[in-house]
């Protein structure tokens, strides 16, 4: 273990050091705990102009003091911290906020408040993400309370909101380019959260719940939003509510709302899907969407169901397999109703790619079925699984050729790659649009 003393003497060469790095425009700081010369270090930062700041904040800290009790220190617990300002770009990543202690809830937030409106005016992206894996946090103040003036990207991981909260929020940030939220935002009483038809104008990328989407996307053919990029929903019929809200998760209300306690027994019971409805229509009309991620589907069918709303797709995650396809022969069946389709991800299905990394050959039984679905998809050019590519030519007679994934600068616009996190930081910045592709960063991948 390190201690206290010990941990000191890293970040005295760590500040002095950065002190001689004047055209310092980003920091991370990754960590069990916030730093122990916080004062000094965020002072610094400060002094040289930073920024963009990622900070993920452990809790699980190995700093011992000479007592030997272990110091948990957060950082937003630091005065210097909290008044960081110009900032333009704020990830957090923390386990000192996971709503499980309302006393540490009320001790940190309003912290995290104030750095927040001392940003307001600079900040273009800001990501909240709880680390804890049972983590809930309310974030219905930052919500209610907040506008950035210049803000582009925002995502929130195991959050929570009131809807009105949320409505208020997008509705007064008309600037956002990419948006990702977690399923409690709204949560069961998604149906009290609502969008005007011409809210956020600006949106190219969404990752949401299904019923999430069916709220915030426009189902006018006239919309002028540059929405391509979908990401979080399925297009399944009968449903559990216990596999979009934990039983275990009360959802968020207001002060003066009357709290409706958690039906577990009707959370479990199978449903068509309420929002099932609304969202089709939505999807039905959205001519420019081309990328689409699934988070869940029940098979083969669910793609044929897709390709009916959407068959203008062009790159297809197809989501975790949540029953056994009836037979290996239906993915490439259901996969031809896509015309477009140039990408194929089929994450979690247990299907195809399941030789050992680093492989270069194929064997006979994964080419075939990877020849097959070229054949029904004409246009597919790659078919993808977390780490590789399988790269289809066909100039002269079909081949196939492995590759670690990459992301070229110019193949997004062809529809053969999935946005990474950096390419939509590059739109965001640029307010640029699909044929702009920024950065070839690997995929950071979602949530």
């Amino acid at each position: 273990m390190r201690n206290t003393d010990q941990q000191a003497l890293v970040e005295r060469d760590l500040i002095d050091a950065l002190k001689d790095m004047k055209g310092l425009k980003h920091f991370t700081w990754r960590s069990d705990a916030g730093p122990v010369l916080e004062e000094e270090l965020w002072s610094t930062l400060k002094v040289l102009g930073v920024s963009s700041l990622r900070i993920i904040d452990h809790k699980a800290c190995d700093f011992v003091g000479m007592s030997g009790s272990i110091d948990y220190r957060s950082f937003f617990e630091s005065s210097n911290f909290s008044t960081f300002t110009q900032l333009t770009s704020l990830e957090l990543e923390t386990r000192f906020l996971a709503g499980f202690d309302v006393e540490d809830d009320n001790k940190y937030l309003p912290s995290l408040i104030a750095l927040l409106q001392s940003n307001a005016t600079s900040l273009e992206a800001f990501n909240l993400t709880f680390l804890d894996p049972d983590a809930l946090v309310d974030v219905t103040q930052i919500l209610s309370r907040l506008t950035f003036q210049r803000l582009r990207e925002i995502t929130f991981r195991r959050a929570s909101c009131t809807p009105q909260s949320l409505s208020r929020f997008l509705s007064a940030h008309p600037s956002i380019v990419s948006l990702s939220l977690s399923p409690m935002m709204a949560g069961r009483r998604w149906e009290q959260f609502s969008l005007l038809a011409d809210s956020l104008p600006n949106l190219m990328h969404l990752a949401c719940s299904p019923f999430h989407a069916a709220r915030i996307l426009n189902g006018s053919e006239s919309s002028s939003r540059p929405l391509f990029c979908l990401t979080g929903i399925d297009v399944r019929q009968v449903i559990k509510l216990s596999d979009y809200f934990d039983v275990e998760k009360q959802d968020a209300y207001a002060e003066d709302e009357e709290v409706v306690e958690v039906d577990t027994y009707e959370a479990e019971q199978p449903i068509t899907a309420p929002w099932r409805d609304e969202l089709f229509s939505k999807l039905r009309s959205l001519k420019q969407i081309t990328h689409v991620a699934l988070n869940e589907n029940d098979g083969p069918k669910d793609l044929e169901v897709l390709a009916g709303l959407m068959p203008q797709i062009r790159w297809i995650d197809v989501g975790t397999k949540r029953k056994d396809a009836s037979s290996k022969g239906s993915w490439p069946i259901s996969l031809s109703k896509f015309p477009e389709l140039r990408t194929l991800h089929m994450r979690g299905t247990g299907l195809y790619l399941d030789y050992l990394p680093g492989n270069k050959i194929l064997n006979t039984r994964i080419e075939n079925d990877i020849r097959a679905l070229a054949q029904s998809c004409p246009k597919l050019m790659a078919y993808e699984d977390y780490g590789h590519s399988v790269i289809i030519r066909r100039e002269v007679k079909l081949a196939l050729e492995v590759q670690p994934r990459t992301e070229p600068k110019d193949r997004l616009k062809d529809g053969l790659w999935w946005p990474s996190e950096s390419f939509v930081r590059a739109t965001v910045r640029k307010n640029a649009g699909p044929d702009q592709p920024g950065p070839a960063v690997l995929d950071a991948g979602y949530s």
